[in-house]
């Protein structure tokens, strides 16, 4: 699967991918150890894929919280209050 393709799955189907490439990548793992494994660049190949869709999963998770939190992010841009500076006062006095 391209990664053109991934990026066009949903969340839903991202996580199923996810689930499946790690059950392969697990099987490949068992047959490597038995000396069974035919090319062990199968557990590369499984190895980047399963990064390439986490790393979309990622990136639409932040892509969808980024359009959550737009509008409370306007409000925490107001300034703080100042806090009455009666500490460096008294420090000062002593």
């Amino acid at each position: 699967m391209k990664v053109s393709e991934m990026r066009d799955l949903s969340i839903d189907e991202l996580n199923a991918q996810i689930d499946e490439a790690r059950k392969t990548k697990l099987e490949l793992r068992f047959q490597h150890a038995l000396r069974k494994l035919e090319s062990p660049a199968k557990m590369r190949q499984e190895k980047r894929k399963l990064a390439q869709l986490l790393t979309i999963l990622t990136e639409k998770q932040a892509a969808g919280s980024e359009k959550k939190s737009a509008e409370p992010k306007a409000e925490a841009a107001k300034p703080a209050a100042k806090k009455p500076a009666a500490k460096k006062e008294a420090k000062a006095e002593s």
